[in-house]
């Protein structure tokens, strides 16, 4: 069966999810609403259901190719967006993090993207679950850029006074901070595991590719610097919200880049 359809499906589920919490926005608490969460959660397990069927196609985790990378990227990003929102009470997270989820998937989509997957690619658990873990914290990092984003947007409408519309319903500025901090952390040990299983997979597996260990550990490191800076009070509130939007910035525009150019980690 083709995996595009449901995929598909999932994307017009989440669109309709975005435009009904822009509604919603407007008046009631938006995780008051059973609608909005049932278009998000449905949508997720519609992509939950795709990702499956791929997997069992070719018997690992559908992460082979660009296509299955961002749909396993957006999967993520909304199953964050699911649990974090329930369990920090942040409803506010969906008008902001739905429109990457959608643009992701857009992208995703594109003709070509699906095609056949490297020869050398064996299965191996430790090597699924090393990708797995990384690409989970690509996700949350997105959400933490997100997060960033919107702590600025709160500061500029309290600096400003402009205290109207859409941005009176975001929390405080130092929940937001709390709840980036959270997210990097998050984001840092996901990596940190799967950089852990990568090991395990074989040293000449990973001298196979200098490139993509060599930004991996960048990244792991610009996210530790974050983390660092964060709890020696040196990074604080909008210096933390900019160091994760500029660290998402980095993350996307080479992400494509050193994978496409990698020779043993290539999706």
């Amino acid at each position: 069966m083709n995996e595009h359809p449901l995929i598909l499906a999932a994307l017009a589920l989440y669109v309709g999810a975005f435009l009904y919490a822009l509604f919603l926005l407007q008046g009631r608490p938006l995780w008051g609403s059973w609608g909005h969460r049932a278009l998000v959660s449905v949508g997720w397990l519609v992509h939950t259901y795709a990702l499956y069927l791929r997997a069992g196609q070719i018997h690992r985790c559908p992460i082979t190719n660009p296509f299955e990378t961002m749909m396993f990227i957006t999967w993520a990003l909304v199953l964050c967006y699911l649990v974090f929102g329930m369990t920090w009470r942040v409803s506010f997270l969906g008008p902001f993090a739905l429109p990457l989820v959608i643009a992701l998937c857009m992208f995703g989509l594109f003709p070509g993207l699906d095609h056949g997957r490297p020869e050398e690619l064996k299965r191996s658990v430790s090597l699924s679950m090393h990708a797995t873990l990384s690409l989970l914290a690509y996700g949350v990092w997105a959400l933490a850029g997100v997060t960033g984003a919107m702590y600025l947007l709160q500061e500029r409408q309290l600096k400003t006074h402009r205290l109207r519309g859409l941005f009176l319903r975001l929390p405080a500025i130092e929940q937001l901070d709390r709840i980036n901090f959270r997210l990097l952390l998050v984001g840092f040990v996901l990596l940190s595991a799967g950089m852990a299983l990568g090991v395990v997979v074989g040293l000449e597996f990973l001298k196979k590719d200098v490139l993509k260990t060599a930004w991996t550990l960048l990244l792991w490191a610009v996210y530790g610097g974050l983390l660092a800076g964060h709890m020696t009070h040196r990074l604080r509130g909008r210096k933390t919200a900019w160091g994760s939007i500029a660290a998402l910035l980095f993350l996307m525009a080479t992400f494509g880049l050193v994978n496409m150019v990698s020779s043993a980690h290539r999706f």
